[in-house]
């Protein structure tokens, strides 16, 4: 799934991470593309009255900024922001890895550490998204879609370890026992251990949790699968 990751033109709106979790189900959907169109909302001095000229001035004057103001953690989050809202997703990470080894703490409360874990989750590359969502939860401990994330990344990778995503898991749900997203992912780490009874029991939660959720009945037939003896596929989002 090509998820594209968006940072707001007006400071980190909605922060990082609350914002990559946004337009990931935007994107999902298919609406919230951004093209070189997006540039016109490029940064706090974005010019006005819609000139293209003046816009990528704008671009070329932040990212030169950047670049001249290595130890500057604004410069380099604004640099960011540009290059994603002009596509170039792999130059976003570049520099929100330069603001975070400048400054951590900072970099964790903005959502930065869990930006760049979904977006190596993304990629597949499940070690390095793990590192970033630990980062993350240094900073927020308690955030529980960083926890769901991190879980996934245990589900998904080559071997699973689906004991470590329950791990995560269930600290997700001891605060929040109807939380759907962690109760379908904890259906894909039974089904991976073969659990049958526990794979139907939270299951049948996640039924009373989200009786509309789209998962359901692709979990279902993998459960009944697992039961009757036959292969399972665990099925993805």
């Amino acid at each position: 799934m090509n998820k594209k990751l968006i940072i707001g033109a007006s400071g980190l709106i909605l922060g990082f991470a609350a914002g990559f979790f946004y337009t990931k189900s935007l994107n999902e959907s298919g609406a919230g593309q951004v093209g070189a169109a997006g540039v016109k909302a490029a940064g706090p001095n974005a010019a006005e009255g819609g000139n293209p000229q003046a816009m990528m001035a704008n671009v070329k004057e932040t990212i030169e900024r950047a670049k001249n103001n290595p130890n500057d953690f604004n410069a380099q989050v604004d640099a960011a922001r540009i290059y994603n809202q002009v596509g170039r997703v792999p130059e976003t990470i570049e520099y929100l890895k330069k603001a975070y080894d400048l400054n951590k703490t900072e970099a964790g409360k903005q959502g930065i550490t869990s930006y760049v874990g979904q977006y190596y989750a993304d990629q597949k590359n499940y070690d390095e998204a793990e590192k970033w969502y630990q980062r993350s939860l240094e900073a927020n401990p308690d955030d529980r879609d960083v926890k769901i994330e991190l879980a996934a990344t245990f589900i998904d990778r080559e071997p699973p370890q689906a004991d470590r995503a329950i791990q995560n898991l269930q600290a997700v749900l001891k605060s929040n026992p109807k939380d759907a997203h962690a109760l379908t992912h904890m259906v894909q780490a039974y089904l991976l251990k073969k659990d049958a009874r526990s794979a139907e029991d939270t299951l049948a939660r996640l039924k009373e949790a989200e009786p509309g959720n789209n998962m359901i009945s692709k979990l279902q037939t993998e459960v009944e699968s697992l039961k009757a003896g036959r292969p399972v596929a665990i099925p993805k989002e």
